[in-house]
């Protein structure tokens, strides 16, 4: 295992820096240690779709979870200065207060494995996405904000393009199917997210 050590600094979004550090395309991330404050978080409750944001200041009592380069599953928990302690899914919006320190453990290649009984269930969403387009990241980063699993398949060549573009009849990217009905791009999930639908469709 591999180790870096990190410093973010005052204003940064903790969610969003965090997955920008996942450089190694093949390897997987996991948070070791983080020790620092925050002047907002930002965070999902277990069984609640609903964010719930607190702005003050709060000091990070735990930060764990991993990261790959298609997703990620980060849990936080702080501590106001009652000694009252919040914690959930971390979510974008999440921001550094004076200084936070993390270090990471770093496995290149490592493959996860099943234990017990597996049903392999296909996810419910499949999202395809052009390499570097800003509209499959943010779509992306939607989907890993609410800890929803997903295919991801990655657009190289025209062949791949035209194959879908002839299903969808559009060529705009991300191109996103639930339960293999096609909803659309970017715009659309956004749209299901925040009116409550999305989960719906996914169960």
């Amino acid at each position: 295992m591999e180790h870096y050590f990190y410093n973010l600094s005052s204003g940064e979004d903790v969610y969003n820096s965090l997955k920008e550090l996942q450089i190694h395309q093949n390897s997987t991330s996991f948070l070791i240690s983080a020790v620092g404050d925050l002047s907002k978080v930002s965070f999902k409750c277990p069984l609640n779709d609903n964010p719930v944001v607190l702005e003050k200041k709060l000091e990070i009592i735990t930060l764990s979870g991993y990261l790959t380069s298609r997703s990620s599953h980060l849990h936080i928990s702080v501590s106001d200065d009652n000694c009252k302690v919040f914690g959930g899914h971390l979510l974008s919006g999440t921001t550094v207060l004076r200084s936070l320190d993390v270090l990471l453990g770093v496995i290149p290649n490592l493959n996860q494995q099943s234990v017990g009984t597996t049903n392999d269930i296909k996810e419910s969403v499949d999202i395809y996405v052009l390499p570097d387009c800003p509209w499959s990241n943010r779509a992306l980063k939607l989907l890993e904000s609410f800890d929803i699993k997903y295919n991801y398949n990655l657009i190289s060549n025209d062949e791949e393009f035209k194959k879908i573009s002839d299903i969808t009849s559009i060529n705009t990217f991300p191109q996103i199917f639930i339960k293999n009905k096609f909803i659309g791009g970017y715009s659309e999930l956004a749209a299901l997210s925040s009116n409550g639908n999305l989960f719906k469709l996914i169960e």
